[in-house]
C-alpha cells in the first residue's frame, strides 16, 4: 500500500510538533523563574540546563521530557504506519526526524532551538541501540585525547552514519538526516575549535 503526499505531510507535521514542545523552555521558567534562551549559551538543551540553574534535577528532567516528546514522535509514526499498512521503519523515520527539526527550530520559541543530542538517542534506540554505544565510545574517546566536549560530539554524530552504514543498513538513511541536523547545529562552535579558542572540558556535573 502507497501514501500520498498529504499522509507523509501528516506524519511530517505531527512529529515536527511534538519535537517543538519546549521542554527546557518551561521547566526552567516554571521552577528557577528564569528564561534560558538569555542564559548561558542560549539553547534550549540538557548541558544548557545545567549551566544555568546548576540543578540536577532540572538537567535530569529536561532529557527525559525531550527523550519523550521523541518517543511520542517515533509512537504516532508506529501507529500511522500500522493503520495505512506502510513500511513502520520509514513511517517512523519521518516522524523522527521532523522531531529533531521541531526540537532544534521549534515553531513555539521561534525558532530558536536547542542541538538534538537527546532525540537523536532516542531515535538510535528505536533503530540500532548499539549506535548509541557507538555514539558514546567516539565521544570518550575523542574528549578524552582533546578534552573538547563540542569536538566529541561532532565527531561521535559522523562515526555514527560511517557504522551504520556497513553494520545497520536499516538504519543507515535515518542516521545521515539526524547527524546532518546535529551537526548543522554545531557548526557554528566549529571556527572556535579551530581558532583554538573552544573551552576545553568547559561544563562539568558538579
Amino acid at each position: 500500500m502507497t501514501a500520498d503526499i498529504s499522509f507523509w505531510a501528516a506524519v511530517a507535521l505531527a512529529g515536527y510538533l511534538f519535537g517543538s514542545f519546549p521542554t527546557a523552555y518551561l521547566l526552567v521558567k516554571h521552577f528557577a523563574g528564569k528564561n534560558i534562551l538569555q542564559l548561558g549559551s542560549g539553547n534550549v538543551g540538557t548541558m544548557n540546563v545545567h549551566r544555568a540553574t546548576n540543578s540536577k534535577i532540572l538537567t535530569l528532567a529536561t532529557l527525559a521530557g525531550d527523550m519523550l516528546k521523541t518517543a511520542l514522535a517515533v509512537l504516532v509514526g508506529i501507529t500511522l504506519a500500522r493503520a495505512a499498512g506502510l513500511d513502520q521503519d520509514l513511517t517512523v523515520a519521518v516522524a523522527g526526524v521532523a522531531a529533531l527539526v521541531g526540537h532544534n527550530y521549534p515553531v513555539f520559541l521561534r525558532f530558536q532551538g536547542g542541538k538534538g543530542l537527546a532525540c537523536a538517542a532516542l531515535l538510535g534506540f528505536y533503530f540500532a541501540p548499539a549506535l548509541v554505544g557507538v555514539w558514546m565510545l567516539a565521544f570518550l574517546v575523542t574528549v578524552a585525547l582533546t578534552r573538547l566536549m563540542v569536538l566529541g560530539q561532532m565527531a561521535a554524530m559522523v562515526a555514527v552514519p560511517i557504522v551504520s552504514f556497513f553494520a545497520f543498513p536499516q538504519a543507515a538513511i535515518p542516521s545521515y538526516f539526524v547527524c546532518a541536523l546535529v551537526l548543522l547545529r554545531h557548526a557554528p562552535r566549529i571556527k572556535n575549535v579551530l581558532d583554538g579558542t573552544e573551552p576545553k572540558m568547559y561544563y562539568k556535573i558538579r
